[in-house]
């Protein structure tokens, strides 16, 4: 059963959200085998299970269990019980859970209400995005997928949104005036150069690197040969007879 955990704000290693993340991020894969060690035993996980971690209300990170647990007392006794971990990636979501699903530290995904929050969290995840890239399949061959886990800088992003607005910046699409209130403050952010191919950190300006746009136009954007933003504007306002 998939499980919510939420973790305790405000000590070493999780001082803010920032923090935590460089926990899953860089620390537990590089030491303890990947085990995540809490103050009890997670006994209703099992193998390929997903724990998903709660900070301060968002979900920062993610994981699949291998079904491997230890205990170790000689550890500080809040840090007893390890439970190993695999595809650990990192959450950018802006959704704040509401406290009735994390009112306890451990919360199970046992009912139809805290499984939709949790896909709604993660629905908005601000590193939602789709690069086409390269898939070896187990038989061998290879597929184009979409791939929607790049790590994003939500600052980044939300200057991007203040400057431009929530319209597509090519077709002008705006998801509140077609779908009202949950339309709100729903856009994609478009890296005018993808970060799979710069393949390196860089200091992101947000009026110049980003620009909203609407899923469609996303994924015209980023198709093989795709058009720049102005020809795929172009193309637009010259179909639609502008």
């Amino acid at each position: 059963m998939n499980l919510l955990f939420r973790l305790k704000q405000n000590e070493e290693g999780f001082n803010d959200i920032e923090e935590t993340k460089d926990f899953f991020k860089n620390i537990l894969p590089t030491r303890d085998n990947n085990y995540f060690y809490n103050v009890k035993k997670l006994k209703q996980v099992c193998a390929d299970d997903t724990i998903y971690f709660a900070y301060a209300g968002y979900i920062v990170a993610e994981a699949t269990f291998t079904g491997d647990r230890i205990e170790n007392f000689e550890r500080d006794k809040k840090y007893n019980f390890g439970h190993q971990l695999i595809n650990i990636k990192i959450v950018q979501s802006s959704d704040k859970l509401d406290f009735k699903i994390l009112s306890s530290r451990t919360t199970y995904l046992s009912t139809e209400e805290k499984i939709d929050a949790v896909k709604k969290a993660l629905s908005l995840s601000l590193d939602i995005y789709p690069d086409e890239v390269e898939s070896s399949l187990s038989e061998g061959t290879k597929t184009k997928v979409f791939v929607n886990r790049f790590e994003r800088n939500p600052k980044a992003r939300q200057s991007c949104l203040e400057h431009y607005g929530y319209n597509c910046q090519v077709c002008q699409f705006n998801f509140e005036k077609t779908y009202g209130k949950i339309g709100k403050d729903s856009i994609h952010v478009h890296h005018i150069i993808p970060i799979s191919k710069i393949r390196k950190n860089y200091t992101i300006n947000p009026i110049k690197d980003l620009l909203p746009v609407c899923p469609n136009c996303h994924l015209i954007l980023h198709k093989k040969n795709a058009p720049t933003v102005e020809e795929l504007k172009a193309q637009l306002d010259q179909l639609q007879g502008y």
